[in-house]
């Protein structure tokens, strides 16, 4: 049994990913969703196949930044493997076109996951620009 902040690495095995469940292609009422079908409104700014990138609704916390989301509903980034590292890639090729950011998904409420339909945040960064990660402490003034 792995427990909470441990991963088991397995020698020669391939990793045991778990039950898959079905991929939903759109869920009803998910705002990614209905980004993905037309019926929502979004600023789309790259597509392939697999995957579409948008500007946030409320433009992000840094101009550049996009979210990447995959066309199929899964909720989140270990939901499907396959598909997360599709995503992933595209985040990727967009990263290497952004320079110095943030790629970054989360898993769960407790870890700031608003919108249960995966999705990569990319945010470019720029020396000194004052923006915290969540896990990033607050420095006392003066410190």
């Amino acid at each position: 049994m792995v427990s909470y902040g441990e991963f088991r690495e397995v020698a020669g095995e391939a990793p045991d990913t778990g039950p898959q469940r079905p991929r939903t292609p759109r869920r009803p009422g998910c705002p990614f969703c209905l980004i993905v079908c037309g019926r929502a409104p979004a600023t789309v700014l790259r597509e392939w196949p697999e995957t579409i990138a948008i500007r946030p609704h409320h433009g992000g916390v840094t101009a550049g930044h996009v979210l990447v989301i995959p066309r199929v509903h899964v909720a989140d980034v270990a939901e499907d493997p396959v598909v997360s590292a599709a995503t992933m890639l595209r985040a990727a090729e967009l990263a290497a076109e952004a320079g110095d950011c943030n790629v970054i998904t989360s898993r769960g409420p407790a870890a700031t996951q608003t919108v249960r339909h995966l999705h990569l945040h990319l945010v470019p960064r720029a020396e000194g620009d004052g923006l915290l990660l969540p896990w990033t402490a607050v420095r006392p003034a003066g410190a």
